[in-house]
């Protein structure tokens, strides 16, 4: 996606913020901004923002030595959704089945994905199980992977994985054939492929790696086995405004099922709700993702 003006800065603070929290020196800390926003400073209008929130993160690891600052973040994540949520999402969806549970589940794992430290306002630890829909398309997304046979189901955040984890096993138990694309290597709080074989998708999927730590699924970045499961899967599961922002650079052969919180003005602007809103939205290869007026 196209930056917006507003991007600028709200990479930047992330990034700052983790150098801030670190444990380098306060010089290291001050040489470590300077050289944050000297990368920040060669954006252009016509930069990608997923690309420099990409180059920033790779920036920040490399200045604190640390290949996976949010290895604690993911665990506390998983153990929150566990412990709280997921009980109250099993009894809620108990006894649906078909396009309620589907909803159901969808919904919530959007709501699970407000632990999110790469925006800033969602940082904490918090969870919403219900979560307003400024757009619904869930009656096709439902329709479109029944009528699928195989299905590629993009990860995002740890904690908000534990829910997908109960829709991959809703559609591997219809039968569909489901690959799983987690990092190959850590991004913020993103689910790598170790964790998600941990978190058990294994058993109703297979599980891929991205190949890299890019933010989203950008071509060029892409693992030769997660390229072939977007370009030969009947329907794409896209998770979060990373894999949003990467499929708006470019554009699979394939159905996407978008599930996501615009947590921002641009993401919200792109799919056409406001910001704070949940999106449940079917894209389709040849359409734009803006919903028709």
């Amino acid at each position: 996606m196209r930056i917006w003006p507003v991007c600028i800065p709200c990479i930047y603070e992330a990034r700052a913020r983790e150098i801030l929290r670190s444990g380098l020196s306060p010089e290291d800390k001050v040489y470590a901004l300077e050289l944050l926003h000297e990368l920040m400073s060669r954006a252009s209008p016509h930069a990608s923002t997923i690309r420099l929130a990409t180059d920033a993160f790779r920036l920040v690891k490399r200045l604190l030595r640390d290949p996976d600052p949010y290895r604690e973040f993911r665990e506390e994540s998983n153990r929150l959704v566990r412990e709280r949520l997921i009980p109250i999402l099993r009894e809620r969806a108990s006894g649906l089945s078909g396009y309620e549970l589907f909803r159901t589940l969808a919904v919530a794992s959007i709501g699970a994905n407000v632990l999110d430290p790469g925006v800033p306002g969602y940082e904490s630890l918090r969870l919403e199980l219900d979560v307003k829909l400024g757009r619904d398309e869930s009656r096709e997304a439902y329709e479109l992977l029944s009528s699928s046979k195989r299905v590629a189901y993009v990860l995002d955040n740890a904690g908000e994985a534990l829910v997908d984890l109960e829709i991959v096993r809703m559609l591997s138990e219809a039968g569909l054939e489901v690959t799983v694309l987690a990092k190959s290597v850590p991004y913020q709080n993103d689910v790598t492929v170790e964790e998600a074989l941990q978190l058990g998708f294994g058993e109703y999927a297979e599980v891929v790696g991205t190949g890299s730590d890019s933010a989203g699924p950008l071509l060029g970045e892409l693992s030769s086995e997660a390229l072939r499961a977007l370009l030969e899967s009947d329907v794409i599961v896209a998770k979060g405004m990373a894999a949003l922002e990467a499929f708006l650079e470019w554009t699979p052969p394939r159905p996407i099922v978008h599930i996501l919180k615009a947590k921002c003005e641009p993401v919200a602007t792109a799919v056409g709700v406001k910001e704070g809103e949940g999106v449940i939205a079917v894209r389709r290869p040849e359409n734009d993702i803006r919903p028709s007026q």
